[in-house]
């Protein structure tokens, strides 16, 4: 059972012993290792839910991909009851990796800070090199502690907090025998990521077009190598960094290439062009890329918002991201720790699609600080920025550290809501790394202050990548 003390000056001391952590992915790991690392011997009891059958998350890949999503899918009210279907060769679920992916970052930046990617990895590595630096790291770093438990093929359906004995119930299902398992613990770290569920925008005509063809319409979770678009007109949606490498795989392989992107000029990828390669970089020259704004309406052609048209094309792939969802909390009353003024949960859910409200330093749940959700920034550097995070939690629920009120968590999260693009981080990372040091003390972690050489090597990032891709 955990403990929940409200200081005399209003502040929060928690002391939590059973850590379930839902995800062997990246965060996971992170959090796992992090939380053995940085206590007293079997401090912690740890056990890591994941419902593939090995660690890596996202890194994993699968050759086919059947998932299963609405189009459109603009928030979460709308995203499909139904399950992504498991690869049967591997029991993996299906992932956004493709053939050809490879980091925007490189390795010196995007690894976890004092496990270095082997010297022979490519600067810019695949997403097999990935996978295999996960293992590693998972093999080195997590499984050889013996308070780290890790159940594979558990996929997590439901958890609740009973603020009577002060612990959360969470309710999995074991996919290989078949059975349901009902865990408990003090505090739940969820560690699932963010690229599960696809993002696709409302647009007129887009739901009849899907339906009745002849059009076919896909998210770019779906896409997996070019080639499979031989000769084909394809309309790639999106601006970012998937949809722009995508886009220009296909102009080596299809027959017309169209690339639409939102024309908001006040879009933070547009603002800072050091965040995602120029689009129609590196792209074939007997096969240019076209270039629309955004899409105004479907019907017998494609109507961009500039009044221009372009026939139906044979393929749409919508590379626009991905919704904050969490399946397993049915209602933010099942997170209510009964000691504070509960948010009615009507109209509201944990998360906006774009990120999770409530949230005190992107990390805690402000209404229940024994709940924490990692990595929900966007745009970051992830693998670091995971064992931060953990950093801080360690040393949290082992009373080390302490809280605000919830009231002043509430209005400091608030605050961080209302200023603009608020999930989308950038180089703010940083700065947002020193300040959770600077929260734990100095020489307290492993883990120090950011250097300027990191942050400005990952400024570097779009021309180093030129240099190593070629685009």
């Amino acid at each position: 059972m955990a403990t929940v003390k409200l200081l005399p000056d209003s502040r929060i001391k928690l002391v939590a012993r059973r850590i379930g952590i839902i995800g062997a992915g990246p965060a996971g790991l992170a959090a796992a290792r992090v939380f053995a690392e940085e206590s007293e011997p079997h401090t912690f009891s740890i056990t890591i839910l994941e419902r593939s059958s090995t660690s890596g998350g996202v890194w994993n890949y699968t050759p086919t991909a059947s998932c299963r999503y609405n189009v459109p899918q603009p928030d979460p009210a709308c995203i499909s009851s139904a399950s992504d279907i498991r690869c049967p060769e591997s029991n993996i679920f299906p992932t956004p990796m493709y053939d050809e992916l490879h980091t925007n970052l490189p390795t010196d930046v995007m690894q976890f800070p004092d496990f270095p990617f082997a010297s022979d990895v490519q600067t810019f590595p695949s997403h097999r090199e990935v996978n295999q630096y996960l293992q590693l790291y998972a093999n080195a770093k997590v499984k050889p502690h013996q308070n780290v438990h890790i159940l594979y093929g558990h996929n997590v359906d439901h958890i609740d907090f009973d603020p009577k004995t002060v612990q959360w119930t969470c309710r999995a299902h074991n996919l290989a025998a078949g059975n349901p398992v009902t865990l408990q613990f003090d505090a739940i770290l969820v560690c699932t990521g963010r690229v599960d569920y696809p993002f696709i925008p409302q647009v007129p005509g887009l739901s009849k077009l899907h339906h009745q063809g002849p059009t076919k319409v896909i998210h770019a979770k779906e896409f997996r190598r070019a080639n499979d678009y031989a000769g084909q007109i394809v309309l790639v949606v999106g601006g970012a960094s998937s949809a722009t490498d995508i886009s220009r795989q296909l102009t080596y392989s299809a027959r017309q290439v169209h690339i639409s992107t939102a024309d908001d000029p006040q879009s933070p990828v547009q603002r800072d062009p050091r965040m995602v390669p120029i689009i129609g970089a590196g792209c074939c020259p007997d096969v240019p890329l076209i270039k629309h704004p955004r899409i105004k309406k479907i019907a017998n052609d494609i109507e961009f918002a500039d009044g221009s048209t372009i026939p139906l094309p044979d393929t749409i792939i919508y590379a626009t991201g991905y919704l904050c969802v969490f399946p397993f909390i049915d209602t933010v009353k099942d997170l209510d720790q009964g000691t504070c003024e509960s948010k009615d949960s009507h109209g509201y859910t944990l998360s906006t699609g774009q990120g999770v409200e409530d949230l005190f330093k992107f990390l805690v749940y402000s209404r229940n600080p024994l709940l924490a959700i990692l990595g929900v920034p966007n745009m970051v550097v992830p693998f670091p920025l995971y064992e931060y995070q953990a950093m801080y939690l360690a040393h949290l629920y082992q009373g080390h550290i302490t809280l605000p009120s919830t009231s002043q968590m509430l209005q400091e999260s608030q605050a961080a809501l209302e200023k603009p693009d608020p999930f989308i981080m950038k180089y703010k990372q940083a700065s947002y790394m020193d300040e959770l040091v600077d929260c734990v003390g100095a020489n307290q972690s492993r883990l120090d202050h950011t250097s300027a050489e990191w942050l400005e090597r990952w400024k570097n990032t779009v021309q180093l990548r030129k240099q190593h891709l070629g685009y």
